[in-house]
């Protein structure tokens, strides 16, 4: 976005330098990413043609005598509209002009010239070539044309986040300066002056109205199209366009100005007197104001007539019906279009605009009027027209959340601040906002062009940013209870790092968009993902349901880069989309390739895991996921909620990221986890009275999991304190289909030791228990 310093001072009096108000503007959020000086023109001065002879060598060029100043001189001249008494600009020996031609003195067919008389390309200041340029009759001979035109400004070139629509215009970034400085908006003019009753009317229809809720336009007859004048050609050269004609520059100017586009359509051009906006017929087509055949799509909008698209809503006119030399009376449009339409349009046909650009960011709903009426009048000045009103209307403006609450304690809460509740008043009231105090609680208005405030933290970031965020002194945060501190979520995600760092794990950070490729290699269920509307591309198609697979990647594109040995994790979101039911969570993966690693190995990792959060009593289980390895993956639960996953990849998916197979990965589901967190460590006193420890090696069918049988031990319960299982044999003298469990059994008496005798009784009843149970006998071997 281009704004003048000129015009800026216009609209508000501040006492800011150029350089001052580009490290302002930038603190409030609007980035200038450069300044560039206007209208500079150095060694072009006014010159006065006193007269004018024919060339003795050439038909065509004339010789012309001029008063500059403090001389006179002579200078060659071809133009056709060189006539005496007129002032003109005069380029002198060493002058630069556009392209980067010097000035030089030349013979001209045996006729020395000194310079040259400019035409308005040549300066950079309009269209015309071949007509030299006519400088006002109050110039002064000799004076610098920089200073006849008053061109010497400063451009500012600023960097407009997506969120700020409203920025898309010069009255928007003066309402900012407004409220910086305190001083008043001096807005433009829109009141008509003289209007006439509407001859006959255009019949608007909207039969789309999700894409276009509201469409406005104005008749306006008798235009004289011509070039615009000076001061017009300037503004729009400063904002980045190029002349064209008078009633075009008016509606690019209003665009830049005020933040609305606008498009003139030649009134007899548009066939039978209507204006349907529609999506657009298979097959239809339209020859856009470049020149390019646009070919169309049926969910693109359109402007028509009664016979044929006339022009693409938001984005560009139609060369049909443009308004040319011989115009002489125009359609003038005005409508709000749905942003996610001109974005999917100008996206599809690759063609972006000034328009688009501002549709897209969504503009001012109530400015739609106002841009109508401003360029309506414009044009009755400058284009001399007829103003037909009432203006012609059909559909409603969309509608907004009007208001929001903002209370002036948190604000200070929020910000480490110590702002009076005058001042807060006062800073969002200069950014034309309103507000109805009502104790602690103030009632604000929220103005139709901020589209981008919804709630109160929004009203306190705008405090901050018009009070200065080089103004809120630093402090320190309250550090709260010791318990909240210790049960904070990130405390536990740090914890978790730390841990996994320790046992030489790298961190990964990857994109929450995936493929649909991605699922069908880790044999995902495609359709619990949530698809983006608008992917950027086919591997930025869905949200991802799971963390692993993209490690996975990372793990394949290692492997091909001659890396043997990798453990990472991520901590990161996933979504899901089951039979409606959105969710979206936290979840940490890891993945470790490396030589003599196994799934003991990847279940200590969870152990340790399961340690720091302090979580007990969980159960390992088998599971039968497709991704993993059946018979080297386990299930993680605790009162029958899923804590994570482990084990070794499949080999067939290994192969799909071609990988070695001894892939081991884990994911934890962390809400879970942290459900389960209590932050509070349990503090046991020293046993008083010595353990007795035995070693129990029990052989079962092999099907039975260690698990269960562990559980079937405690259940024995009295006097037995831990159970530890710490090895499986098979082979010989086991018989097949058997296998040898070995547990460690710590017993003690709370009150006394323990003697042999009872400990014996107690493990007779564990052994008669597990051989009731399953056939289990004491392995004697």
């Amino acid at each position: 976005m281009r704004v003048s310093y000129r015009h800026l001072k216009q609209l508000v009096d501040f006492p800011y330098s150029p350089q001052e108000l580009a490290s302002k503007l930038t603190n409030l959020g609007l980035e200038v990413k450069g300044m560039e000086s206007f209208g500079k023109l150095e060694k072009i001065v006014v010159g006065k043609i006193l007269s004018i002879k024919d060339h003795p060598n050439a038909d065509r060029l004339k010789i012309v005598e001029l008063d500059i100043g403090k001389r006179k001189i002579s200078l060659v001249c071809g133009a056709p509209n060189i006539q005496e008494g007129i002032f003109v600009p005069v380029a002198l020996k060493g002058a630069e002009l556009r392209g980067g031609i010097r000035v030089k003195e030349v013979k001209v067919r045996g006729v020395i010239s000194p310079g040259m008389i400019c035409s308005e390309d040549e300066l950079n200041l309009g269209r015309h070539q071949s007509k030299v340029m006519v400088l006002p009759p109050c110039s002064t001979p000799g004076m610098s044309v920089t200073e006849a035109l008053n061109l010497d400004d400063t451009i500012f070139d600023l960097e407009i986040t997506s969120n700020r629509g409203d920025c898309l215009s010069v009255i928007g970034i003066a309402r900012e300066i407004s409220a910086l400085s305190g001083e008043k908006l001096n807005l433009p003019s829109c009141v008509i002056k003289n209007t006439v009753f509407s001859k006959e009317s255009v019949k608007i229809k909207i039969e789309d109205s999700d894409l276009c809720p509201y469409y406005g336009a104005r008749i306006i007859r008798n235009v004289k199209v011509a070039p615009s004048p000076l001061w017009l050609q300037k503004k729009i050269l400063i904002s980045g366009g190029k002349p064209i004609n008078n009633i075009v520059d008016i509606t690019n100017y209003v665009m830049w100005e005020m933040g609305q586009p606008l498009h003139p359509f030649n009134y007899h051009l548009i066939k039978d007197g209507q204006i349907i906006v529609r999506r657009a017929k298979k097959g239809e087509s339209l020859i856009t104001l470049d020149g390019v055949e646009r070919k169309l799509s049926e969910d693109m909008l359109v402007i028509a007539d009664a016979e044929r698209a006339v022009a693409l809503a938001g984005i560009m006119g139609g060369e049909e019906t443009q308004v040319g030399p011989y115009t002489k009376d125009i359609l003038l449009e005005s409508a709000y279009f749905s942003p996610s339409s001109v974005r999917q349009t100008s996206k599809k046909l690759g063609l972006g605009t000034e328009a688009s650009f501002r549709f897209e960011k969504g503009v001012d709903p109530f400015g739609v009027k106002r841009a109508l009426d401003r360029a309506s009048l414009l044009i009755q000045e400058i284009a001399g027209g007829e103003v037909e009103d009432p203006p012609l209307q059909e559909g409603d403006l969309p509608k907004r959340k009007k208001w929001t609450f903002l209370r002036p304690s948190r604000v200070n809460r929020i910000l480490g601040s110590r702002i009076p509740s005058d001042k807060i008043r006062k800073l969002i009231t200069q950014l034309g906002f309103q507000v109805k105090e009502g104790g602690e609680k103030w009632r604000v208005s929220i103005p139709s062009f901020r589209q981008d405030i919804y709630r109160e933290i929004d009203l306190i970031e705008e405090v901050s940013r018009i009070y200065g965020y080089d103004h809120i002194g630093v402090t320190l945060p309250s550090l709260g209870k010791e318990e909240e501190r210790e049960s904070s979520e990130e405390k536990i995600k740090d914890s978790i790092r730390q841990l996994l760092v320790g046992f030489g794990f790298y961190e990964v950070v990857t994109s929450s968009l995936v493929g649909k490729d991605i699922f069908e290699k880790v044999r995902l269920p495609y359709q619990e993902s949530i698809e983006v509307r608008n992917p950027l591309s086919t591997q930025q198609k869905a949200l991802r349901t799971h963390l692993f697979p993209q490690l996975l990647e990372i793990a394949s594109y290692n492997v091909n880069q001659e890396v043997r040995r990798l453990k990472i994790f991520e901590v990161g979101k996933v979504f899901s989309n089951k039979k409606n039911d959105f969710q979206e969570k936290t979840f940490l993966a890891g993945l470790v390739l490396e030589e003599g690693f196994d799934f003991f190995s990847l279940k200590g990792i969870g152990e340790a895991l399961l340690e720091i959060l302090r979580i007990e009593k969980v159960k390992f289980s088998p599971c039968s996921y497709s991704y993993l390895f059946l018979g080297e993956s386990a299930l993680v639960k605790r009162e029958n909620l899923a804590l994570g996953v482990m084990g070794r990849v499949n080999n067939r998916i290994a192969e799909n990221f071609k990988l070695p197979f001894q892939v081991y990965l884990f994911e934890w589901d962390f809400s879970s986890l942290f459900s389960f967190y209590t932050g509070r460590k349990k503090f046991s006193p020293l046993p008083k009275f010595p353990p007795i420890q035995r070693d129990l090696a029990i052989v079962l069918k092999e099907d039975i999991p260690a698990q269960k049988v562990k559980e079937e031990i405690l259940r024995e319960g009295i006097y037995l304190e831990n159970v530890e299982f710490f090895d499986v044999y098979q082979g010989y003298p086991i018989p097949s289909g058997y296998k040898s469990l070995a547990f460690s059994l710590i017993f003690r008496h709370p009150e006394r030791t323990l003697r042999d005798g009872e400990v014996n009784k107690i493990q007779d009843r564990l052994l008669n228990r597990l051989k009731k149970k399953w056939g289990a006998y004491l392995r004697r071997e």
